[in-house]
């Protein structure tokens, strides 16, 4: 899986904000607010990753228990499969 393209993530005043870009401005409604951790995940999904790759990478940039950070992880993919802002490879 992958960032579909088309959006930008910036850090706006501490806090991190994925925007629209280009023609992506009329079907994406409005910007998404994210945390660190999806952040983290959204810049690692700029090359094709897998989940495992994916988790492996957020067990070593953070102390974390592995079934704590596989919840949120999948949480987090979630979230962004229902925006539309990743797809599948």
């Amino acid at each position: 899986m992958k960032a579909r393209g088309g959006f930008i993530l910036r850090n706006l005043a501490g806090e991190y904000v994925l925007a629209p870009v280009g023609e992506n401005i009329k079907a994406f409604d409005g910007v998404a607010v994210m945390n660190e951790l999806s952040a983290f995940i959204w810049n690692l999904l700029q090359k094709d990753v897998s989940p495992r790759e994916l988790l492996s990478s957020i067990l070593d940039a953070y102390d974390v228990e592995e079934e704590t950070c596989k919840k949120d992880l999948d949480a987090v993919l979630r979230d962004m499969r229902e925006m539309g802002v990743i797809e599948e490879t």
